[in-house]
């Protein structure tokens, strides 16, 4: 490891600002490293060393599932109050004339 023996002669010799400048420089390049290594780690994580994940498809209009909406008519759906819970009254309603 040269540098680390170069940083460690720096400090020794007291060249405070030279030994400071190679260490940012040394950490910087461990923490360059790092990320790269961190990048690559999530990007094979996130796409499955390249296999093609599986995705559930949504029901399409008309198949299972619809058949219990079928008989709901707007008009039997109550409004209520979102904050009490409690009906809605249509005179109570604003806007509607």
């Amino acid at each position: 490891m040269p540098d680390l023996d170069d940083f460690i002669d720096k400090v020794v010799g007291g060249e405070a600002s030279a030994a400071r400048e190679q260490l940012q420089g040394m950490l910087a390049g461990k923490t360059a490293d790092a990320l790269e290594t961190r990048k690559q780690e999530i990007t094979d994580a996130l796409f499955n060393d390249g296999e093609e994940a599986e995705v559930e498809e949504e029901p399409i209009e008309g198949e299972e599932g619809e058949e219990e909406f079928a008989e709901l008519e707007t008009d039997e759906i109550e409004e209520v109050d979102p904050y009490t819970g409690q009906p809605i009254e249509p005179e109570a309603e604003i806007g509607k004339e």
